[in-house]
């Protein structure tokens, strides 16, 4: 759980971000951050938890495996590619020789269901990636997942689960090779790769990359681009299909809850209260009241830029 983003190499916590099963991050912002023009990730609730807690789960881990010396363990770089790292939590020794690696992962408790049996492989994609990337670059067997379960919001125990892992020299090569290929096509080239998902660290870069327009400046478009719009207004059409759907069916329920606070189904509890009554005070009819001339309420407003907004052509 140590944070170490502001390292720009491949490390493990990105192995799954190149092969495309990251929920967290998409291959176009983990470039982005790679060749500086994302800075690293803000520091959060959970990652401040993750840090805190990661000492004691390897206590927890380590009092119900005493035939493993639970140590922690720095970064490893590949013997042949400099720009590739591990740095997995703890490695796991036996008469002192490293036998597996320990990876420390705290989750809320919402996530649950993601996970299956214990002691076996039925953890997120993204954390097999993690975690088969690390044996793979320290030639180890096997390791293990020690998950903390927060209750939601906090960092307040609610749950602990072990799952094991046994390497895979297939999975793990298909991984390294697309790791190197991402570096040497993209990275050492300044080459963006696709975009494949709008993920939300790349939806910021751009807004915040171009936040105004150039007036009557057009963009050049070409046969793939104009694929592009084309399903783009072919899958929003679709979408609206399903959200009006989506809202019929909506009405249907707001119907027939009438005046009551709601309905009970089988399949759960639908709401459809009011809400708190809101106040806005509005301060310029308070200044005039007391007498501020329109003047002095000018000079005192200040101008905000405007948002771009994304316009589709009228269909």
């Amino acid at each position: 759980m140590t944070n170490r983003s502001d390292i720009k190499k491949i490390g493990g916590s990105n192995i799954a971000s190149i092969v495309g099963v990251s929920p967290y991050e998409s291959v176009r912002s983990l470039y982005l951050r790679l060749v500086g023009e994302l800075l690293p990730k803000e520091d959060n609730n959970e990652m401040r938890w993750g840090r805190e807690l990661e000492s004691r789960v390897a206590d927890i881990f380590a009092d119900g495996h005493e035939e493993y010396e639970v140590v922690p363990h720095g970064i490893v770089t590949h013997s042949d590619y400099d720009f590739l790292i591990a740095s997995p939590d703890r490695l796991l020794f036996q008469d002192g020789e490293p036998k597996g690696i320990l990876e420390i992962k705290t989750a809320d408790i919402g996530t649950w269901n993601q996970f299956g049996q214990e002691m076996t492989e039925e953890i997120p994609t993204h954390y097999y990636c993690q975690i088969l990337w690390y044996l793979g670059m320290l030639n180890l067997p096997y390791g293990y997942i020690a998950v903390y379960f927060r209750q939601s919001g906090r960092k307040a125990f609610a749950d602990y689960k072990e799952y094991r892992v046994e390497f895979s020299q297939e999975h793990y090569e298909a991984m390294k090779q697309k790791a190197i290929e991402f570096w040497e096509n993209h990275v050492q080239k300044r080459i963006e790769p696709p975009i494949t998902r709008a993920d939300a660290e790349t939806v910021r870069y751009y807004k915040t990359r171009y936040p105004q327009h150039t007036p009557d400046k057009w963009a050049h478009s070409d046969e793939s681009i104009d694929n592009l719009a084309k399903d783009y207004i072919d899958a929003l059409g679709n979408m609206r299909l399903h959200e009006m759907h989506v809202n019929t069916m909506k009405l249907q329920l707001i119907a027939t809850i009438g005046e009551n606070e709601g309905i009970k189904t089988a399949s759960g509890n639908f709401t459809y209260r009011t809400s708190k009554p809101s106040k806005k005070i509005n301060w310029e009819a308070i200044a005039m009241t007391l007498g501020a001339s329109r003047t002095l309420i000018d000079i005192h407003t200040t101008e905000q830029p405007g948002s771009r907004r994304f316009l589709i052509p009228k269909q």
